[in-house]
């Protein structure tokens, strides 16, 4: 059987606005040691699961594409527009 998890942590700046936690990104120099079947050090492996260091990652508003399962390519992704939002019934 084939199967998948998603590790997740606390979040970091970047993550905090969206949601209270976010998914686990090892950095690179962190493929090694978590790849290794013969890793037994369970310190060492729990240190890996920390937030990015929010300097590392972005932010951008994307379509609502993103909401639906049918909708599974790169256009998911892509950076747009934010509508303004009219907030009042008259304008000035």
């Amino acid at each position: 059987m084939e199967t998948c998890s998603i590790l997740t942590t606390t979040p970091n700046a970047v993550t905090a606005a969206v949601h209270d936690r976010m998914p686990v990104i090892l950095e690179p120099d962190g493929y090694e040691l978590w790849l290794d079947p013969g890793m037994r050090d369970v310190t060492a492996a729990s240190e890996l699961l920390k937030p990015l260091d929010a300097r590392l990652m972005r932010c951008f508003p994307v379509s609502t594409r993103i909401n639906h399962v049918a909708n599974d390519d790169e256009e998911c992704s892509a950076p747009v527009e934010l509508a303004q939002i009219q907030d009042r019934l008259f304008t000035l």
